[in-house]
């Protein structure tokens, strides 16, 4: 077997009893949250698999709702996570979902909102804490945010990848690998790049000043 990272072998640091069912699903939760741009006021988690059937005994439910507050894995804030969200006035809702059998079985939707705004993130935890998103509002995905990751969702146009990557260029961002998932009935695409150094947040406006950029999030290792 051949690893990738020292994660690979020995786990991330965190909190809580279960790489996979805390770490994993925390480290989704907090990608979601992310690629949503700002702290939802309030939440949809459908729990998929072997996530609805053991959430309560793993601490899957906390580990979620501290994602969503903006606690990586290791926040020792996890443990109160419940509290916290109450206290923050976030509304929650967990349900028992079944995404189907393509789905690994540690998978989780979130639906965001925050007054007109709406986004559902799909993730699965792949075992040592490790996640890759699978969906983001119906458009494929395919990334967990190590390495470091530029997520745009743009309008389907000739000359937009070509945009996209020129800016990195200008940022002297070497880009490790780049996927596009289309929705060709609604013209709009995900296009996520891997960078080998850390993006810089002037990465953001540099993107946005292209017209068909809808919106653009950093992940950042």
């Amino acid at each position: 077997m051949k690893y990738t990272s020292i994660f690979d072998v020995i786990g991330h640091v965190m909190v809580g009893p279960s790489s996979s069912h805390t770490a994993g699903a925390c480290q989704i939760a907090y990608v979601a949250q992310l690629l949503f741009g700002k702290k939802p006021k309030s939440v949809i988690i459908g729990l998929h698999g072997s996530f609805a059937e053991t959430y309560r005994g793993h601490g899957t439910d906390i580990a979620i709702l501290g994602g969503l507050l903006g606690f990586s894995p290791e926040d020792e804030r996890i443990k109160n996570a419940i509290e916290i969200a109450e206290n923050n006035g976030l509304k929650y809702r967990f349900d028992i979902v079944d995404l189907g059998v393509e789905y690994h079985p540690n998978s989780v939707s979130i639906e965001m909102k925050s007054n007109s705004e709406y986004m559902r993130v799909i993730g699965s935890s792949i075992g040592g804490g490790n996640i890759v998103i699978k969906e983001v509002d119906g458009l494929e995905a395919g990334f967990g945010g190590e390495p470091n990751t530029l997520v745009i969702l743009n309008q389907d146009k000739i000359g937009a990848i070509v945009n996209i990557t020129s800016t990195l260029q200008k940022f002297n961002l070497n880009v490790g690998s780049m996927k596009v998932s289309r929705n060709i009935k609604k013209k709009i695409a995900l296009t996520w790049l891997e960078t080998d150094s850390e993006i810089p947040n002037e990465v953001i406006e540099a993107i946005k000043k292209y017209p068909e950029i809808i919106w653009v999030r950093i992940i950042n290792v």
